[in-house]
C-alpha cells in the first residue's frame, strides 16, 4: 500500500508540471484512492511472490528495493484491473463494488467516470515507462500488459453481448470463453508473466505452458 501511495504521489507531481488547476489535480487523486484501493490485490501480490520464488529458484534473495520494483509492477495490473471495473460497471449498470457505490454513481461523477477510465489505462502505461523505460526488457512489459488489456477486452464483448442472444446460445464453450478472455489471463497469467520477464526468463516454451496451465 505504501508503494501504492508513492504512485499517486507521483501522478500528482506530473499533473502538477502539466499546470492542471488544483481542482481537477485533486479530482484524479480522489478518482485513484476510490478505484484502485480496497479490492483484495490477489493480482498485484502475486506478481510479488511469482518474483520471489522465481529468484529463490536462482539462489538469489531479493532486496527491499527490489520487491518494491516488483510491487511497482504488481501494482500496475491492480490499476488496470481499476479502469476495466470502472467501465465494466458502468456496461452492467452495476450498483455496488468493493463494498461501496460504484464510481459512476456518485453525483458529482456519473459519466465522467468513463474518461477517468480512459486516464487510468494510460496511467499504467506512464507508469511503466517511468520505472521501467530504460530496462531492456521494457518493450516485453509493454507488450503483455496492451495483449492482456486486449485479451480481457474480447473477454467483456463475450460477456455484453450476450444480452442479444437467447438463452439457448449461452453455451458451456460461451461461458468458458468469457472466463477465459475475461478473467484468466489478467487474473492469473499475467502476474506471473511479468515476474517471468523482469527475472530474465526468455524461453517461449516456459510461458506456453504456463499460458496452458491456466
Amino acid at each position: 500500500m505504501s508503494v501504492c501511495d508513492l504512485l499517486i504521489a507521483e501522478v500528482q507531481d506530473e499533473l502538477s508540471v502539466f499546470g492542471l488547476p488544483r481542482y481537477e489535480q485533486e479530482w484524479v487523486q480522489s478518482m485513484l484512492e476510490y478505484n484502485v484501493k480496497g479490492g483484495k490485490m490477489n493480482r498485484g501480490l502475486m506478481v510479488v511472490e511469482s518474483a520471489v520464488q522465481l529468484y529463490k529458484h536462482q539462489g538469489i534473495t531479493l532486496s527491499n528495493h527490489e520487491i518494491g520494483r516488483f510491487a511497482v509492477l504488481g501494482w500496475c495490473i491492480e490499476w488496470m484491473q481499476a479502469w476495466l471495473l470502472i467501465a465494466d460497471d458502468m456496461m452492467d449498470s452495476s450498483l455496488t463494488r468493493r463494498g461501496q457505490p460504484c464510481w459512476y454513481r456518485l453525483d458529482h461523477v456519473k459519466e465522467i467516470a468513463l474518461n477517468d477510465a480512459l486516464m487510468l489505462e494510460m496511467l499504467v502505461f506512464k507508469m511503466l515507462k517511468r520505472h521501467f523505460g530504460e530496462e531492456p526488457y521494457y518493450m516485453q512489459l509493454v507488450d503483455l500488459l496492451q495483449e492482456t488489456t486486449w485479451e480481457t477486452e474480447v473477454g467483456q464483448m463475450l460477456d455484453t453481448l450476450c444480452m442479444n442472444l437467447e438463452l439457448k446460445d449461452f453455451t458451456v464453450d460461451r461461458w468458458t470463453q468469457i472466463v477465459q478472455y475475461k478473467t484468466s489471463y489478467y487474473s492469473f497469467y499475467c502476474p506471473v508473466a511479468l515476474g517471468m520477464i523482469v527475472a530474465g526468463i526468455t524461453d517461449k516454451t516456459a510461458y506456453e505452458m504456463h499460458e496452458r496451465f491456466w
